[in-house]
């Protein structure tokens, strides 16, 4: 199986500069850096007790080289500097002749955890492992004893990766249980929404249809009362046709208005369907006039929305994702974009392939791009009025 595909498989999380597991790792650092480097043999000039203290420090900096490196991670680069930490270790143990330096692949073995599935991070701990025992043989020259002076290592090394291990699985099933439930949020937002339409559009038709019907016949019947010449002076009958003209032009006025918010309106929707998820920050921009003519139209636009921020959050890692939805050309157009992964790698997959089959089915299109610098572009459009 190819390294990528392997990695991608894994949840690949973050660890901040100050996360607890950095802080761990620093205190863990600071206690080996303590008790291995000696100042005397410093000043001494000793050639090899620099490149140890030196390979020392060139861990610490590589781990923070790692976690900085997270705001855009590439995990094929979150790979290499983990193991060039491990790299620094080992030569560090091996130049002080020190063998409490090993220590420090607690450290690698827990962020080997969060990087890659378990079984190959058993195999490179192996291989580290071995090449620590190598180095204690030759500086203890006894198997047997270094060998066992090994276990408890490789006891507390499992236990930093079965640690990092659950608690990536935790914060990941807590991640799916958040977009679940904006999902909820946002169809019954999406439900209420249609409910709400459906009721303005049967008023302003039992307006239209009922009282307008109504006024009209009092009108003309009012006309024809102003033609009797017993009547025609008579003011009531003035006052009692002008009252109908305003009624009837009051209501053709409210017919009006609330056939101006004909369509769902997709703001509620959507701002149910970010609030609850973690991580990146959110922008929305719903026009007013930006309403789908149907349930149907709003359903698609909104598990749009819903795929590309789960894409985004899946494979890119993004600190900040747009959502802007506008009436143009006759269409509603939803466009989503995030500053995710740099140079992103589109390919059509399954959540793709329905949500273009989805938008062509009611007259609409997707157009899926990277964008210039970072992260990706989504645009969904579809008709503006029902065909």
């Amino acid at each position: 199986m190819p390294l990528s595909a392997s990695l991608s498989r894994n949840r690949h999380r973050r660890t901040s500069v100050l996360g607890p597991l950095s802080l761990a790792a620093y205190v863990t650092w600071l206690a080996i850096a303590l008790r291995s480097i000696s100042p005397e043999r410093l000043v001494a000039g000793d050639v090899r007790f620099w490149i140890g203290s030196l390979s020392l420090l060139a861990m610490l900096v590589l781990f923070v080289a790692h976690t900085l490196s997270q705001r855009a991670p590439s995990l094929r680069r979150s790979l290499m500097l983990i193991l060039l930490q491990a790299a620094a270790a080992l030569l560090a143990g091996f130049m002080l002749r020190d063998g409490w330096t090993g220590v420090l692949l607690i450290v690698v073995a827990a962020q080997l955890a969060l990087l890659m599935p378990a079984m190959r991070t058993m195999a490179v701990m192996l291989a580290l492992n071995l090449v620590l025992l190598y180095q204690w043989w030759l500086l203890d020259a006894h198997l047997g004893s270094v060998a066992l002076e090994l276990l408890p290592l490789l006891a507390f090394q499992a236990f930093a990766a079965l640690t990092a291990h659950y608690q990536s699985d935790a914060e990941h099933s807590r991640d799916e249980l958040a977009q679940l439930n904006a999902q909820l949020l946002a169809t019954q937002a999406l439900l209420d929404e249609g409910t709400r339409n459906e009721e303005r559009l049967k008023l302003s038709r039992e307006l239209h249809d009922v009282a307008g019907h109504k006024l009209t016949a009092l009108k003309l019947n009012l006309a024809l009362l102003a033609r009797d010449p017993a009547l025609r002076e008579r003011a009531e009958i003035s006052t009692a046709t002008l009252l109908a003209h305003e009624l009837l032009d009051d209501i053709r006025a409210v017919v009006s208005q609330l056939r101006r918010h004909d369509g769902i309106e997709l703001r509620a929707a959507l701002e149910a369907l970010i609030r609850p998820i973690p991580g990146p920050r959110f922008t929305l921009q719903v026009d007013e006039d930006a309403r789908p003519p149907s349930m149907q139209a709003a359903e698609t636009l909104l598990r749009c929305a819903q795929e590309s921020i789960t894409n985004a959050l899946k494979h890119g890692q993004p600190r900040l994702i747009s959502l802007y939805c506008q009436r143009t050309d006759g269409r509603i157009q939803l466009r989503i974009r995030d500053d995710g992964s740099s140079q992103p790698t589109l390919v059509a997959g399954n959540g793709l392939t329905g949500m273009r089959e989805r938008l062509e089915a009611l007259g609409g299109d997707l157009r899926v791009a990277a964008n210039a610098e970072r992260g990706v572009e989504l645009i969904a459009r579809l008709p503006a009025e029902q065909p």
